[in-house]
């Protein structure tokens, strides 16, 4: 008997907690993608497995922190070089992610639904193969 070629191919799991501790409000967001090829696939090859993930710690208030987990995405993986990226290394991911945070602050600030009294931090994670 010929045994069929097994490829083993590695996924990325995580899961995610959060609590308000003692504040009246939850202030903090974030964003878990164990599968970075299905929601950005059509923008670039993503070498597997592929993974992004977010939190984004407000503070006065909730909205700056929401605006940027609804639009990370946007702001990392519409960038006019990432699509072209032929490799991806880290000098070019750093000015990716710089362009990034670039991008998100002036969105913050010109968006006048957002109040100017809310802010966030943000720790993000883009693992690549």
């Amino acid at each position: 008997l010929v045994s069929p070629m097994l490829e083993f191919v590695p996924n990325i799991r995580s899961g995610s907690f959060a609590d308000i501790g003692p504040r009246r409000f939850m202030e903090d967001e974030h964003i878990r993608i164990d599968d970075l090829s299905l929601h950005v696939g059509s923008l670039f090859r993503c070498p597997k497995p592929s993974a992004f993930y977010g939190v984004f710690d407000g503070h006065g208030g909730p909205e700056a922190a929401a605006y940027v987990r609804r639009n990370v995405m946007r702001f990392f993986f519409e960038d006019v070089d990432f699509p072209r990226a032929s490799e991806l290394d880290e000098i070019f991911l750093e000015g990716v992610a710089r362009e990034a945070f670039r991008r998100a602050d002036s969105a913050l600030a010109e968006d006048d639904s957002i109040s100017t009294s809310s802010g966030t931090t943000a720790l993000t994670a883009l693992i690549l193969g």
